[in-house]
């Protein structure tokens, strides 16, 4: 085909408006793909309980959150008020909680709280908020005798320990105790169960709030002195001269001890035989003493109680219990008393009542006095000092 200068005009112009096209059309399409595109949104999905606390008298109590479960526990002092609760919530920014927690005030019962993320997921929490009770003390406790009749345990809160009386014929080994604790408290052992106390043994009271509380109890014995208060003319007692048991307006019967010039060591005694084993216990000797006159830095005229132990010994181990003495002024009582360890194998204890004197000043006639005489057996030297300073004359 021949080409004539025109159709060469027309196809040049053709191709160059093409390439124009095609090049205008790259450009928008570059243009395009340079132009910044919308940030895409994330919305935060955290919908949990950061922090749950409440201030009571300045003191920020923090409750435990359980994750796994979705519960929270919070435990304040016993006697708060749980009907008026204004806790401090924590929730992940953008978050919201409902209730309101300034608007939910009563806490006597669960609570539940709905946590809505940013994106709208949910989650709930039950608060629990408790404020259990600390007492854990043992509010009175008693054991029955041979006769079922009770007998009631004398309480010191300060050494947490207890002690009964018990009638020297009663078996130790099976005794039913009952006793009394706060509500919500656990005890261990139970009330109304069978124990042995022919040893001491711990109780155990656990609080509401787990605050553990253990006692001690032990028991002790009657006064084992055969007429400790002179009756019959001293029935059960044995006599020196110059002794014996006088009655006064105010006390009652009085053991007197009269020395006089040249005597040797009047006294007036008693052998007691312990109704079981108490090897390795303790015994005391207590009694309110006086004496009429006395002399400056001496034990001379001053009343005192001695005893010695009875029992399977070797000489080596003969036990003498004395430094039981009368310390005071002329004519004023004062309580003496002894707790001394006992031997193992012992069996009783010879104790005497009698007036000091020491080389080089001679008796002349005074006379020593002795009232409420008791000789106890104790668990520990502990217990006989709980008797001695809280229930002996009380």
């Amino acid at each position: 085909m021949k080409l004539t200068l025109k159709n060469i005009y027309l196809i040049t112009l053709c191709t160059s408006l093409f390439l124009g096209f095609m090049s205008c059309e790259l450009e928008d399409t570059v243009e395009e793909e340079k132009a910044p595109s919308e940030p895409e949104v994330i919305l935060n999905t955290e919908n949990s309980i950061m922090s749950f606390l409440v201030v009571l008298n300045d003191v920020e109590y923090k409750a435990e959150i359980d994750t796994l479960n979705n519960s929270i526990l919070l435990i304040l002092p016993f006697g708060t008020d749980l009907t008026s609760i204004l806790p401090n919530v924590i929730v992940p920014e953008n978050a919201t909680i409902s209730p309101n927690p300034s608007s939910v005030q009563n806490y006597e019962e669960g609570v539940i709280f709905t946590i809505t993320a940013e994106d709208g997921s949910t989650k709930e929490y039950e608060v629990t908020i408790i404020a259990p009770s600390d007492e854990n003390n043992i509010i009175d406790l008693t054991i029955e005798n041979e006769l079922s009749q009770s007998i009631r345990g004398f309480i010191d809160e300060e050494s947490k320990s207890i002690l009964f009386e018990v009638p020297n014929t009663l078996d130790l080994s099976a005794v039913k105790v009952s006793f009394t604790v706060p509500d919500m408290a656990i005890s261990e052992p139970e009330s109304d169960s069978v124990i042995d106390l022919s040893s001491t043994t711990t109780f155990s009271i656990t609080a509401e709030n787990g605050d553990v509380l253990e006692y001690t109890v032990s028991a002790y014995t009657e006064n084992l002195l055969t007429n400790p208060n002179g009756d019959n003319n001293g029935s059960g007692w044995t006599f020196s001269p110059n002794t014996g048991v006088e009655t006064n307006s105010e006390y009652g019967n009085i053991f007197y001890v009269t020395a006089n010039d040249g005597d040797f060591s009047p006294h007036i005694n008693q052998t007691i035989n312990f109704p079981r084993d108490y090897s390795d216990k303790y015994v005391l000797f207590i009694g309110n003493l006086t004496t009429e006159k006395v002399i400056e830095d001496s034990i001379t005229r001053h009343s005192y109680l001695w005893a010695n132990q009875i029992g399977d010994f070797s000489p080596d181990d003969w036990i003498y219990m004395q430094g039981m003495i009368h310390s005071v002024g002329a004519n004023e009582w004062e309580v003496v008393s002894g707790a001394h360890k006992l031997l193992p194998n012992v069996t009783g204890t010879y104790f005497k009542i009698a007036q000091g004197l020491r080389n080089g000043d001679p008796y002349d006639g005074t006379t020593c006095k002795f009232r409420d005489l008791e000789v106890r057996l104790f668990e520990s030297a502990e217990d006989a000092a709980i008797y001695v300073s809280q229930i002996y004359n009380q």
